[in-house]
């Protein structure tokens, strides 16, 4: 099947962009796509995208229908328009090759002969609640707290594949320097930081942590939190 069948970016629509981004006011830049994305190839898309963040910075790339969204500066809009473009590309034609990346949790089978466990934070009783349901519903084994003293207690009992931390608990950034002493005391769980502030600077993360913004999609949540799934659980 040739790549023409796949989706590609065939054009821009660039709104006027400031030398800074401020994704809250600022309309996105919309890469035009040739063809509706399937659904896996809208999988592989949200993979790669994560693996990407660091090259992509703050672009927060996202997928609508037949138009991938994402931010630029009026100083990097060429390279990020050629970022997303390459990216597009090459889940393209990772699809047609049949290789599409996988969440390395996925790659060494995590999660289908044992439990996948995630120790999830958040301060938001109701968000909390529903954000449990789901993972429940995609196969995790969920303990939920509603702040970082909890977390620390359940890490200290239990080990986890993955914590899902808010940035914000009970003070701002708390759940920052809860993903750092996780980092450093249990280096072998992986990190997710969920926020819901949209910003231009994109918060210092540990090594291996990914960075989900609300409000985020049930297949983006688990995908994410799959990606970020070590081999192994245990102490560090």
């Amino acid at each position: 099947m040739p790549l023409r069948r796949f989706p590609r970016i065939v054009g821009f629509e660039v709104p006027p962009l400031n030398a800074t981004v401020d994704v809250v006011r600022d309309p996105p830049i919309v890469g035009l796509l040739s063809l509706p994305p399937t659904r896996p190839w809208l999988d592989a898309f949200i993979i790669e995208a994560a693996l990407t963040r660091s090259k992509l910075g703050d672009a927060m790339v996202s997928v609508d229908g037949t138009r991938v969204l994402f931010y630029a500066s009026s100083t990097n809009a060429r390279a990020q328009c050629k970022a997303v473009r390459d990216m597009v590309e090459k889940v393209s034609r990772q699809i047609l090759a049949g290789t599409p990346s996988r969440p390395p949790g996925e790659a060494v089978g995590i999660g289908k002969t044992e439990p996948r466990k995630v120790l999830l934070v958040e301060d938001d009783e109701v968000l909390l609640d529903v954000t449990a349901e789901v993972l429940r519903g995609g196969g995790w084994t969920v303990t939920a707290v509603t702040s970082a003293t909890g977390a620390t207690a359940a890490l200290n009992e239990a080990s986890f594949h993955v914590v899902m931390t808010d940035i914000d608990l009970e003070s701002p950034g708390q759940g920052l320097v809860l993903a750092e002493d996780v980092h450093r005391r249990w280096p072998r769980t992986g990190i997710v930081v969920a926020t819901g502030l949209r910003s231009e600077v994109v918060p210092a993360l540990p090594e291996g942590a990914l960075l989900l913004t609300k409000p985020y999609q049930r297949r983006q949540l688990l995908t994410v939190l799959n990606l970020v799934s070590p081999s192994g659980v245990g102490p560090g």
